[in-house]
């Protein structure tokens, strides 16, 4: 006898007019043809269920006010993991059935918008940008995050570990999408430095904002291996986006326009000359320049050997009953990836930045989406 499959549960609740939040447990869907969901680092995530059209269900689910739960569960084991909570969207409607989508609360951050020529100067990016930009978000009249939390908020480090990096005295926002802001601001934290800065909001009650200086651990006592708890894999080394000769546009010691380029001439030697253009957006990581011109000359230069890494992403399709969601490990987290498949000899850790189950006639399908940690 085979291993018995997994489920995804469907529960769904009523809104509250009060905070936008769940108010009520309105009803529990066993009728779903097919479910989806997702979960990923720093972007939205959804997920979606497929009812025939007289399903009663439909005519209780609400578009913009139906809060959904996706819960997983696996009978053999007794582990269950919610997976998914967030907004329903709407329905894609046809002959025979309907299709529900739903987005993540995070998701919803792109649906509040920054202030106009609101400016950061000199300012940390958690405490003094981050933080009140989501106290805004979270207080205007009719917000959607009134039910949610606001959690940790941390301060960014440049490379001495030490010293909070700070935007420059030109940063701002101009009607900006909070969640690209939130992006945006954790861009900048990681620059020049190898810390995993996020921002994300809980999937699991209470709902919880938080932006996070360098998330993540090294997970123990589990290790993706192929053939073995991965099924099959895609592994794309990254080559198409080698650059290693990067130019900029700075400002000079006096105050004019003046290029900034920097080569690493032994990636060149190898992969020929491989030029491209950036913009810094901030001066960012680098502590103790003795000028903003020494400042934008290290950011340039940390730039090249960034670009020189090869990101290697790899996603891979695992066996449902091997690699459970959320056991042990969470978005963020690191593991161990061993692949040995023709010329693909993979052994190092990955970081997860994506994970997603799909459940239709056939069972549940898991997978992961993995992405090499940036080197010092």
């Amino acid at each position: 006898m085979g291993v018995p499959n997994p489920r995804l549960i469907i529960e769904y609740w009523t809104n509250s007019a009060a905070h936008f939040g769940r108010s009520t447990l309105d009803g529990v869907i066993g009728d779903a043809l097919a479910v989806g969901w997702s979960c990923y680092s720093r972007y939205p995530a959804n997920c979606y269920f497929t009812l025939r059209q007289n399903s009663a269900h439909n005519l209780r689910l609400l578009p913009l006010r139906t809060h959904i739960q996706v819960t997983y569960v696996n009978d053999a084991t007794g582990y269950s993991a919610i997976v998914f909570t967030g907004r329903l969207n709407e329905p894609d409607e046809a002959g025979e059935d309907v299709v529900w989508t739903a987005w993540n609360y995070l998701a919803e951050l792109s649906l509040s918008r920054t202030g106009y020529r609101t400016l950061y100067q000199n300012k940390m990016l958690g405490t003094e940008i981050a933080q009140p930009e989501w106290l805004l978000a979270k207080g205007a009249t009719s917000s959607l995050f009134g039910h949610v939390v606001t959690g940790t908020i941390e301060n960014p480090l440049a490379l001495d570990g030490v010293t909070p990096i700070k935007t420059d005295a030109r940063f701002g926002v101009i009607d900006v999408p909070r969640l690209l802001l939130m992006f945006d601001l954790s861009e900048i934290g990681r620059a020049n430095t190898v810390n995993n800065v996020t921002f994300g909001i809980s999937r699991t009650s209470p709902f919880t904002f938080t932006f996070l200086k360098n998330a993540g651990s090294a997970i123990t006592g589990k290790v993706l291996v192929y053939p073995g708890n991965v099924l099959d894999f895609r592994h794309v080394p990254g080559f198409s986006a080698l650059r290693n000769d990067l130019a900029t546009i700075g400002t000079s010691a006096g105050g004019g326009a003046t290029e900034i380029v920097k080569t690493d001439a032994p990636n060149a030697a190898i992969y020929g000359l491989r030029q491209d253009v950036f913009a810094i957006k901030t001066l960012a990581g680098v502590v103790g320049a003795a000028t903003e011109a020494d400042a934008q000359q290290a950011i340039t230069a940390r730039a090249v050997k960034e670009a020189t890494q090869l990101a290697r992403n790899i996603s891979v399709d695992l066996r449902a009953d091997l690699f459970e969601p959320f056991d042990g490990w969470d978005i963020e987290d690191t593991i161990g990836v061993e692949i040995t498949r023709g010329r693909t000899v993979i052994d190092a850790p990955y970081r997860i930045v994506g994970v997603r189950g799909i459940m239709d006639d056939e069972g549940y399908h898991p997978s992961l989406v993995l992405q090499l940690p940036t080197a010092a």
